[in-house]
C-alpha cells in the first residue's frame, strides 16, 4: 500500500482505505496497485484494487485546491495566491460507477460540512459521463459552497478522464 503516496504528496489514511475496501467488496484479502493505464494528473492518481487476481474496482486519491482564507474574490497575482485544499478518496467499480467517496485531510478554514457522510452519499451510483449540475443534481451546502462545488466538478472531471 505504500504506492498510495504518489501525486502531490498525497498520503491517504490507510486504515480508512482498508475499511472502505472491506465494506464495499466484503473482503480483507486485496492489494492496491498503480493503474498505469490511467495517467496521474497533477491533483491525484488512480489505483487498481485486486483480490485473488481479479480486479474489483478502482481507487482515486485526489487533492482539490480551494480558495484561500479571505475568500475567492480577493485580487492577488497568481504567484501570491495560497490555496487551501482537501484530499479525498473515490472508489468506483470497473465501469466507472461511484461506490464510495471520503474526504480526509481537510485543510480549508471553512466548509467542513462537505465531509458529512450523508452529503457525500449523493455521489454513490453516479457514472462516468453523467452530467452533474451543482445545486440541481448535487445539493448545495450552506457554508461549504466552494468546497462542495469543487468536489462535484472534480469527481465529474476525473470520472470522464478515466472512463
Amino acid at each position: 500500500m505504500s504506492s498510495l503516496t504518489k501525486g502531490p504528496d498525497l498520503k491517504p489514511p490507510l486504515k480508512a482505505v482498508n475499511k472502505a475496501i472491506e465494506k464495499i467488496w466484503k473482503t480483507t484479502e486485496f492489494e492496491i496497485i498503480d493503474n498505469n493505464e490511467i495517467s496521474c494528473n497533477n491533483s491525484g492518481c488512480w489505483y487498481k484494487i485486486i483480490s485473488n487476481q481479479q480486479e474489483l474496482g478502482l481507487l482515486y486519491n485526489g487533492r482539490i485546491n480551494s480558495c484561500r482564507s479571505g475568500g475567492c474574490s480577493v485580487n492577488l497575482s497568481e504567484e501570491a495566491i495560497s490555496y487551501e485544499y482537501f484530499d479525498y478518496l473515490l472508489f468506483t467499480n470497473n465501469n466507472g460507477k461511484v461506490l464510495w467517496v471520503k474526504i480526509y485531510n481537510y485543510q480549508a478554514t471553512q466548509g467542513h460540512e462537505v465531509m458529512s457522510r450523508g452529503w457525500l452519499n449523493q455521489f454513490k451510483g453516479i457514472h462516468s459521463g453523467t452530467a452533474l449540475e451543482f445545486g440541481r443534481d448535487i445539493e448545495t451546502i450552506s457554508g461549504a459552497t466552494v468546497s462542495a462545488s469543487a468536489l462535484t466538478d472534480d469527481i465529474q472531471n476525473v470520472l470522464s478522464c478515466a472512463f
